[in-house]
């Protein structure tokens, strides 16, 4: 349901005050709320009449017109801030909810002046009038706060993405020299060489070592067969004399 567009005049809106940005959502879930809170109230004092529930009810009427109106503040804000970037669909649904939020401006005024004559007046038919036009206000209210919505989660007015993650840097790959590669090679030759050398060594000395092992095997065979060198030694002698 589309209301028509009335010549009707718009509330003053130009302060000197600075109004942020994002207050409009805090402020429309008391213009939401506070309508069934005061049908309650009224469905109530429809059968205790009771003139303390009935000033209740009146104060929070006028604390609904005000909160309207800071709710109608706080919107004109965010749709300065976003007209820019919504498309034709969206600034037409954004007209539609300006609209119907100036609406529920004036009809809670009307409210309050409608309570103000059934406090005077005193009648039962006046407060069942005025628990009907409390309803018909509560689902004025429902249905600019659906039109809010829509623009939000369907066309994600004043919706900021977040920034994307910077992707990791990659160091650079480092370089190897012509000389520093040289340098490594001639090491690396270096080591093959040293270790070369120390295996020879190594088969040198297992070589060597049978041959000194066998002399004292010669030396041990002599004498197990009675042989001194002494004895060696005169028989060299006589050789040398026949």
């Amino acid at each position: 349901m589309n209301l028509p567009q009335l010549p009707i005049v718009m509330p003053p809106a130009d302060f000197p005050i600075h109004i942020p940005e994002m207050m409009h959502p805090l402020v429309v879930h008391f213009v939401v709320a506070l309508p069934f809170i005061i049908i309650l109230l009224e469905l109530i004092n429809l059968f205790a009449k009771k003139r303390s529930i009935g000033v209740i009810s009146f104060v929070l009427l006028l604390l609904l017109s005000g909160i309207i109106y800071a709710a109608l503040l706080t919107g004109l804000a965010d749709a300065k801030a976003i007209e820019t970037t919504l498309g034709a669909d969206a600034k037409a649904l954004l007209t539609q909810h300006k609209l119907y939020g100036v609406y529920l401006f004036y009809a809670s005024i009307l409210l309050v002046i409608f309570k103000l004559l059934a406090v005077m007046i005193r009648g039962t038919a006046t407060r069942v009038l005025m628990l009907i036009l409390l309803i018909l206000f509560a689902a004025g209210t429902l249905a600019t706060a659906k039109r809010g919505g829509e623009l939000v989660y369907r066309y994600a007015a004043h919706v900021h993405t977040p920034a994307a993650a910077p992707a990791p840097v990659k160091a650079p790959a480092q370089k190897v020299e012509p000389a520093a590669a040289s340098e490594a090679e001639e090491m690396k030759s270096q080591a093959v060489e040293s270790s070369t050398e120390k295996t020879e060594a190594a088969e040198t000395v297992t070589e060597t070592t049978p041959a000194a092992e066998s002399t004292p095997a010669i030396a041990a065979d002599k004498a197990s067969a009675g042989e001194t060198p002494s004895d060696e030694g005169k028989s060299t002698e006589k050789n040398t004399s026949n």
